[in-house]
């Protein structure tokens, strides 16, 4: 998908098939599409250690999720992994835009001051340097030792940090 988010502004789910279908030779339709995202959710499972995380974290902050895939199909990702009614709110780029687009933080800063904005994301090019331009923090979930990024490796780790 990297190829097809630097080349559009939204998801949108012809461009995703159009994208497949060129890079595999394939002739797959939108209704293809529609049950492989009903059943992305089937892929989920539970995880004690984030879901009491995430509960921790929505007690002291507004928690949003921001994410380069299509929202209604994250919002049951979300809702099956126990972890959606800690969200505000879900921004998919296919009713935003994709990130790293400066864009994609328009709903979040008409909110917030981007002082009181952490971002964590386990993308750098996607999640981390985009934020950090914008004058927010940004914390990246990753196993990579780095003396630039603050960084973290479970996110369990960010109730010592948060």
């Amino acid at each position: 998908m990297d190829e097809n988010e630097r080349l559009k502004e939204k998801l949108e789910k012809k461009d995703l098939v159009d994208f497949i279908n060129e890079k595999c030779g394939t002739n797959l339709t939108i209704d293809f599409v529609n049950k492989y995202m009903l059943n992305l959710d089937d892929c989920v499972e539970k995880n004690d250690s984030v879901i009491e995380t995430i509960s921790y974290l929505s007690k002291k902050y507004d928690l949003y999720v921001i994410t380069n895939w299509f929202t209604d199909c994250q919002k049951k990702r979300l809702e099956k992994s126990g972890l959606l009614k800690y969200f505000k709110d879900v921004i998919g780029a296919d009713k935003n835009y994709f990130k790293p687009n400066p864009k994609v933080f328009d709903i979040i800063l008409k909110k917030y001051q981007k002082e009181e904005c952490v971002y964590i994301g386990d993308s750098l090019e996607k999640d981390i340097l985009l934020p950090l331009s914008l004058g927010m923090k940004a914390i990246w979930k990753t196993n990579e030792e780095s003396d630039k990024y603050q960084t973290i490796k479970n996110i369990s780790d960010l109730k010592n940090i948060l």
